[in-house]
């Protein structure tokens, strides 16, 4: 019998382009959805064909996750906004968080032009310059050379996640973010001083972006712990309503 009560996060698929780069196809990679099944979480597979369907798969979510990859898909930037607005939970990795932090920028923007993204995403996300972060290529199988350490800001939410200041973490990203606007707050480094991961700065809003491969851990630290607090974040939406409703009725 299918829980009708299990959370449903939705899961953008990877951007992967065929070899006659006349069409792209998209993947929904095992390695982030098999975390979110063995935590009894329902992933919801975003077909995001254009924004207006994907306004209406988004209403059937609790919460977002936005895995890695090689190519933004710009109707991220719409569920975003929609997950701003409606103050839906977000897990953004790797080339998630790199798009989180440009659409904290492209918020400012009055118009979201194909021109306008690439002036952002540029401004934001550059190469990293040496190979410190990407020793490895993940088909190589030897996830140990990616092992990388950082420090964690002790009021953050990933801290909570792993309760201690330094965790030894995946790490293989050709790309980092130089620049967040003030909607998110910085809450780790690496030892080179790479930006490798963010938060809302607003408590009302769950807001997550790790440049490292969570995923591929086996504590699974993070994913647990962004659905854990999806969790709270559903139970106290619903005390709020139920609250409303209360009042209401007076």
């Amino acid at each position: 019998m299918i829980n009708v009560n299990k959370i449903k996060i939705g899961v953008f698929p990877t951007i992967k382009e065929r070899d006659n780069n006349y069409l792209k196809s998209y993947d929904f990679l095992e390695r982030y959805l098999f975390p979110l099944i063995n935590e009894d979480v329902t992933p919801i597979l975003l077909i995001a064909l254009n924004k207006e369907y994907l306004i209406e798969e988004l209403k059937n979510c609790d919460a977002l996750l936005i895995p890695g990859g090689s190519e933004a898909n710009s109707l991220i930037y719409d569920a975003l906004e929609y997950a701003y607005q409606n103050k839906l939970p977000v897990l953004g990795i790797c080339l998630g968080m790199q798009m989180i932090c440009a659409y904290s920028m492209l918020k400012n923007e009055k118009e979201w032009t194909k021109e306008k993204i690439k002036e952002i995403e540029d401004f934001v996300i550059r190469p990293i310059g040496n190979d410190a972060h990407h020793q490895i290529k993940e088909k190589n199988g030897n996830l140990e050379k990616s092992d990388t350490e950082i420090f964690i800001e002790p009021t953050s939410r990933l801290y909570k996640y792993f309760n201690k200041q330094k965790v030894v973490v995946k790490c293989f990203h050709d790309d980092t973010v130089y620049h967040i606007d003030k909607l998110l707050k910085v809450t780790s480094f690496a030892k080179d001083g790479i930006l490798e991961s963010v938060e809302s700065k607003s408590d009302d809003w769950l807001l997550i972006g790790v440049q490292f491969h969570p995923e591929l851990s086996k504590e699974n630290q993070v994913i647990k712990g962004f659905i854990n607090d999806v969790k709270d974040d559903i139970d106290a939406r619903n005390s709020r309503s139920r609250d409303c409703k209360k009042y209401s009725k007076k």
